[in-house]
């Protein structure tokens, strides 16, 4: 049931003072629910119930204590509420709010300081007092209450040295869970940071080869554009050739057409004489009828005649056929001119649209050229921005770093100072080990001292019963009666155990005001002794 407990009392002694202040320790583990209405009761050997406490504190956890963890704890019973020392024995008890019990202390006693024990003299000067002789105060206190003193003073020490301990670790903790932070946003910044750099290439690249291309397609331009121009002055050079052969065939129509006026008025000319031979035809051939010889004449020259109308007849075919083509040839020429023209204008009209459009090319190039200029200017300037942030950011790192390592260097000297302190703790246990080996040496002393002042009691109250009465003198007066000789042994028992029971109950007052001047003297000096340390 023992090995069961969630609560565990420590450094339980088998004997305290009380007039002094008790301390209880004990452990409360993480399998307790700790409550603030758990109490530990001061309970005599022997109870039986709960209620049959002889006085209670309610059991205090730590600051800043949390359900599930280990924590050492204390509270204090002061000695206006212990008992009296009475050789019975006693033990703590910590009960839970629900009144049930989690932990028993082993027992221990009560008892009070002798008179003449071992005893330290402290010397300590008045305050508030005018300087006069003897003013040092002489305090004599039991050792064990030095010792209890040192003891608590040793374990202040130590609970101040765990909480500073706590407190380095947290902090060194702190310090870890702060840098791997700082170092894992860093690595974070510095990815984010690698991806811009890299989208800032890669548009970069893209704008240097969008670029060349525009490069590329205005010298594509400029060499179309020259093409053109080649092409244009071919076709300008070509259309004045057409205007100056479109020129000679208006002067060879021209020359055609009166040429044709003129065959036309010769052919004019040949009917009007056909007509006037005929009519000098029937003319002869009413001559020929009358002169027939002269019919001979007429004939051959009507032959002649009629070879020269065929030949008219011919010419003025080939004139017809010639004047036709003439025509035909204006009427192609007309039609190639309006082709040439034509073409010309759409030449014209192309060469304007590839000016246009070179023109529109190169302002959009430019325009773009430009937007891409301050494209990669910004480019640029993100990137030596982002270059400076990443030479802070690693500045940063280096220093981190040196942070690391200086708060590396302090963790080795707060490990050494923490190793230094569990020494000094270790010393701290071993010195308390033997101030609690000292103090039950004095509590053994004390016992022995006990049994030897019992038995010097026990052998006055032998030797003062074995006294005769002759040698036990009266308190002096001023009359002096004389002794009844009739009830002699009597009166000298009588007197005898009088004397003895006046020098008894006188002893015990002394040694009640020696034993309160002592608790009084020890409250101070655990006082002082607490404002020492």
């Amino acid at each position: 049931m023992e090995e069961n407990r969630t609560v565990k009392f420590r450094d339980v002694a088998e004997n305290y003072f009380s007039q002094t202040r008790v301390d209880c320790r004990y452990t409360i583990s993480s399998q307790h629910s700790w409550s603030s209405h758990d109490w530990i009761g001061l309970f005599k050997v022997g109870w039986l119930t709960v209620k049959d406490y002889h006085t209670f504190a309610w059991a205090l956890a730590p600051e800043g204590y949390q359900t599930g963890t280990d924590a050492n704890c204390s509270v204090a019973f002061y000695s206006s509420y212990l008992p009296k020392p009475d050789g019975e024995a006693y033990q703590f008890v910590y009960v839970d709010e629900h009144g049930e019990i989690c932990a028993v202390s082993s027992p221990f006693n009560f008892c009070a300081p002798r008179p003449l024990d071992e005893l330290v003299t402290l010397e300590q000067e008045k305050n508030g007092e005018e300087e006069e002789e003897g003013d040092d105060l002489l305090l004599v206190v039991p050792k064990a209450l030095i010792l209890q003193s040192l003891l608590e003073g040793c374990q202040r020490e130590l609970h101040e040295l765990h909480k500073r301990l706590e407190v380095a670790d947290d902090e060194v903790e702190r310090e870890r869970e702060r840098w791997k932070t700082d170092r894992d946003e860093f690595e974070r910044a510095r990815k984010e940071m690698r991806s811009q750099i890299d989208e800032l290439k890669d548009n970069l690249k893209q704008s240097t080869e969008k670029i060349e291309e525009l490069e590329q397609k205005q010298k594509d331009v400029q060499s179309t554009h020259e093409n053109l121009s080649t092409e244009c002055s071919g076709l300008l050079a070509e259309r004045a050739e057409n205007h100056q052969r479109i020129k000679e065939l208006e002067q060879d129509a021209a020359t055609l057409t009166q040429q044709k006026q003129d065959i036309e008025a010769e052919l004019d000319r040949m009917k009007e004489r056909v007509k006037k031979m005929t009519t000098q035809r029937r003319d002869e051939e009413k001559e020929k009828k009358d002169l027939q010889i002269e019919n001979e004449q007429a004939h051959a020259e009507l032959r002649n005649l009629q070879e020269r109308l065929e030949a008219s007849e011919r010419s003025t075919d080939a004139l017809r056929r010639d004047l036709s083509e003439l025509g035909s040839m204006q009427s192609h020429s007309h039609a190639e001119l309006h082709q040439v023209r034509l073409q010309s204008a759409q030449m014209n009209l192309q060469l304007s649209q590839a000016n246009l459009a070179l023109r529109e090319g190169q302002a959009t190039w430019a325009q773009e050229r430009e937007t891409l200029r301050q494209s990669a200017e910004l480019d640029k300037d993100r990137v030596q921005k982002l270059s400076r942030e990443l030479q802070k950011k690693e500045e940063w790192l280096q220093e981190e770093r040196t942070e690391r390592e200086k708060l590396e260097v302090e963790l080795g000297n707060e490990k050494d100072c923490n190793r230094e302190l569990r020494a000094s703790l270790r010393a701290l246990q071993k010195e308390q080990e033997q101030h609690q080996l000292e103090k039950q040496e004095l509590l053994d002393h004390i016992h022995v001292l006990e049994l030897r002042i019992d038995t010097e009691t026990d052998a006055k109250w032998a030797e003062a019963a074995a006294t005769p009465t002759s040698c036990i003198d009266s308190p002096p007066s001023i009359e002096e009666e004389p002794p009844q000789e009739s009830l002699p042994e009597l009166s000298s028992s009588v007197l005898d155990s009088e004397q003895f029971s006046s020098h008894c109950s006188t002893e015990q007052s002394q040694k009640d005001n020696e034993n309160d001047m002592m608790a009084t003297r020890g409250s101070r000096s655990e006082a002082l002794f607490q404002c020492d340390c």
